[in-house]
C-alpha cells in the first residue's frame, strides 16, 4: 500500500482526475460503455503502468539533431 501513495507527479494526478470524470459522466449518462476507459485510466494513475509513469516520452539525443542538419 505504501508503494501506491509515493512518487505522485501531476500525469498520475490528471490521469485519476480524468479516469474520476469518465466514470462520473457514464454514471450520470448510464453510457456503460464509457466506464471501462475510466477505470483504465484510474488504474494506470493509481498502479503506475502505462504513460503514466512517464514512460512514454522519447528522449532527446543530441546524436538526432546533428543527423537532422
Amino acid at each position: 500500500m505504501n508503494t501506491l501513495l509515493k512518487y505522485w507527479n501531476i500525469r498520475r494526478v490528471l490521469y485519476l482526475i480524468g479516469g474520476v470524470f469518465f466514470v462520473l459522466v457514464a454514471v450520470n449518462d448510464r453510457s456503460w460503455w464509457m466506464i471501462p476507459f475510466g477505470l483504465y485510466f484510474i488504474s494506470m494513475a493509481v498502479f503506475r503502468f502505462g504513460c503514466a509513469t512517464g514512460n512514454c516520452e522519447v528522449p532527446f539525443s543530441k546524436e538526432d539533431v546533428k543527423t537532422q542538419n
